[in-house]
């Protein structure tokens, strides 16, 4: 009885071409993530502040008070940030790793500043830049450092801040 209805070679035509359409998108959609999930390593990159020791303290200021105010004004500080992935098929993972120098006497002011570390980053572990950095901690003296939080100097809440006994401040943070 349908096969007399003069309209349905249409209802097909277009149910045709639908199923086309559908069919090129879900291929389309699987040769994308295909794509997202390539062997090939993912895009790496780092940036690195450098100049004289004023023109470090200003710079790494800058990037502090994003997140709150200095408890105290920076003598040196060095800072790298690597970046994983470009950002583009997914988000980037960032690390950043400085180190503050201080006026001794400012030294309580940053310790009352900082929160104890968070219960995801205990107990803390040991990370280097892949690139060795000169300014950097080495791991023989981790262990000496008394730790807290990031978040309050990175915005950050996985990576630590390490005070050393010579008052220098490691920071450590990272995404995930």
């Amino acid at each position: 009885m349908l096969h007399n209805i003069p309209s349905l070679p249409l209802v097909r035509g277009r149910s045709h071409t639908l199923m086309t359409a559908l069919m090129n998108a879900l291929a389309l959609l699987l040769l994308c993530s295909m794509a997202a999930c390539s062997p090939e390593p993912a895009l790496e990159s780092s940036r690195e502040i450098k100049g004289t020791p004023a023109a470090r303290a200003a710079a790494v200021s800058k990037i502090i008070i994003k997140h709150s105010p200095l408890p105290g004004p920076l003598l040196d500080a060095n800072f790298v940030e690597e970046q994983t992935g470009d950002g583009r098929l997914g988000p980037s993972d960032f690390k950043s790793f400085s180190v503050l120098s201080v006026a001794p006497a400012n030294l309580p002011a940053w310790r009352a500043a900082l929160a104890p570390l968070e219960a995801q980053n205990t107990p803390p572990a040991y990370a280097a830049p892949k690139q060795a950095l000169p300014w950097w901690l080495p791991a023989a003296d981790f262990s000496g450092l008394e730790f807290h939080s990031p978040k309050s100097l990175t915005g950050r809440l996985n990576g630590w801040v390490g005070i050393a006994p010579d008052g220098r401040i490691y920071v450590y943070s990272f995404t995930m």
